[in-house]
């Protein structure tokens, strides 16, 4: 595998502090999805507390694939100097 790209010339191996700082976006994700399951269920119907766990558990699990991916991305575009 090439260290840098041939057209732009990032590097594809990212500083360690990267997968740290995409954790800190991830888990600004996590509380945006816990926040807003709870208003949702709150909203509609304010059920039982393992309602609650369950739905932010459940919801939680969907979304790891979208968090663990676009946590980087954000984080490569916004401190990485990718454009």
């Amino acid at each position: 595998m090439n260290k840098n790209c041939s057209v732009c010339g990032s590097t594809f191996m990212p500083e360690p502090g990267f997968y740290f700082g995409a954790l800190y976006v991830s888990y600004a994700f996590t509380i945006v999805f816990f926040i807003a399951i709870w208003l949702v269920l709150y909203l509609i119907a304010d059920p039982a507390d393992w309602v609650y766990i369950l739905a932010i558990v459940l919801v939680s699990i969907l979304f790891i694939p979208f968090s663990f991916r676009y946590s980087r991305i954000l984080f490569l575009y916004w401190f990485g100097g990718i454009k």
